[in-house]
């Protein structure tokens, strides 16, 4: 198991415990694993292991991640980060959420 796995399957477990505890159905909890400044090929081995959502601060980020991993049918990137005015228009194609929105 590498590293990836080791800590995707920590974090997982972590969430079925909260979720037992809290009497909600861990299948009802979304991770969005923060891919930040981590390459596309970390990412693969993730959505290998299952992972789908993943957060990026950065437009530029996401825009080249975006194209390195458009193979993949499930990927779901998530912006986390400020967003500026001006980057709108880059990240609503990209984006299957935005996280950072705090003026219309």
């Amino acid at each position: 198991m590498n590293g990836i796995a080791e800590r995707l399957t920590e974090v997982r477990n972590r969430i079925v415990a909260a979720a037992t505890r809290a009497q909600r159905d861990p299948r009802t909890i979304r991770l969005v694993a923060v891919s930040k400044r981590q390459p596309a090929e970390a990412m693969r081995v993730a959505y290998a292991l299952g992972q789908r959502d993943f957060g990026e601060n950065y437009v530029q980020e996401m825009e080249g991640k975006a194209k390195e991993l458009e193979d993949l049918p499930e990927l779901r990137l998530h912006l986390i980060g400020h967003l500026q005015r001006n980057k709108v228009k880059t990240v609503v194609p990209l984006a299957s959420m935005i996280h950072t929105v705090d003026s219309i």
